[in-house]
């Protein structure tokens, strides 16, 4: 007689249909609707479990909700602005804390990641990006953040056979984190990729402005509190605060295929009800970038002529325009 092999579902009894829907309910399944339904009301195109490619492992990928918007600028019949969400959701049952950085933060225009047209613009006979053109250092919350910044967190899990609970840093968490910036490198990746079709005859006559601004961010069911070290007299243990939090602003390092080198990624760690306050935050920022490239619309438009026909006088046509049209910092 054959016996089953562990684990084979044959020999497992048959869910219940209480067991599945609780199943259903703490994971992040019905979270991800929710956020891509908000969206879509939000006047965003939203797709759920969204593919890309792997570069680490060359193997197909998903995240969760990938979201975007269109935006005019300079009347140019183009949409322009496009804010881009390259969004996880978590459903956590237990809370999630942030260690809030208290050192003085200095922040990077750079991480204010872009791609498309112009993402480099032509001033007193150089290029400078558009993250310098339009001022993301006094407008944009990466640089003037709304919410404390992290760099470190921690979960909770009881220790193996008692009811003692320890702080860990969990690997399912961080793959979130990580997948989310090997999502993110490779929409950038895939515009630029996709920007060789204003280069064919039909389209270089058009004056347009193609560019996206991308938000990494994860969305949280459960809490998340913001720990700080109070005051600098006091232990660290004495001085330990926690306060419940709707918004983080986290700051890792990871390794980035692309760059070849490790480095700094800013993300927005945010509630589930704090989603309309963050996409007012985008909007704001979106009006002030929209504000100053039409104010300097003859740069903008001599920019975006200069790139194309720079494109356009290439020999060799390359299967991506990324290393001309991106801007090196």
């Amino acid at each position: 007689m054959k016996t089953s092999k562990t684990g084979d579902s044959s020999s497992m009894p048959k869910v219940s249909l209480t067991d599945m829907e609780d199943a259903v309910r703490k994971s992040g399944y019905l979270l991800e609707r929710r956020v891509a339904t908000f969206l879509r009301k939000e006047a965003y195109k939203a797709v759920a479990n969204r593919g890309f490619m792997d570069q680490e492992t060359t193997k197909s990928r998903e995240y969760d909700v990938y979201a975007y918007k269109g935006i005019e600028v300079c009347g140019t019949g183009s949409c322009g602005l496009y804010p881009t969400l390259v969004c996880e959701c978590k459903n956590n049952t237990q809370p999630i804390v942030f260690f809030i950085q208290k050192e003085t933060f200095e922040p990077l225009i750079d991480e204010v990641r872009v791609s498309g047209i112009p993402s480099k613009i032509w001033k007193r006979n150089k290029y400078i990006s558009v993250q310098e053109f339009t001022n993301v250092a006094t407008v944009h919350h990466y640089c003037i953040p709304e919410a404390p910044v992290a760099t470190q967190y921690c979960t909770f899990e009881t220790k193996k056979n008692t009811s003692n609970w320890m702080a860990s840093h969990t690997d399912e968490l961080h793959d979130t984190f990580r997948t989310l910036t090997k999502a993110l490198e490779q929409e950038i990746d895939d515009d630029y990729r996709n920007m060789a079709q204003w280069f064919i005859p039909e389209e270089i006559a058009k004056e347009f402005v193609d560019l996206s601004v991308y938000y990494p961010v994860v969305v949280f069911q459960g809490d998340i509190y913001a720990a700080s070290i109070g005051n600098k007299d006091l232990t660290e243990e004495e001085g330990l605060e926690l306060k419940p939090c709707d918004h983080i602003q986290y700051n890792p390092e990871f390794f980035s295929f692309y760059d070849n080198e490790v480095i700094s990624y800013h993300m927005d760690i945010v509630s589930e009800k704090y989603l309309p306050s963050y996409l007012k935050i985008i909007d704001r920022e979106m009006h002030a970038i929209k504000q100053i490239m039409e104010q300097e619309k003859s740069s903008v438009t001599d920019s975006i002529n200069r790139i194309v026909a720079e494109c356009i006088g290439l020999k060799d046509k390359p299967r991506t325009y990324r290393k001309h049209l991106e801007y090196e910092f």
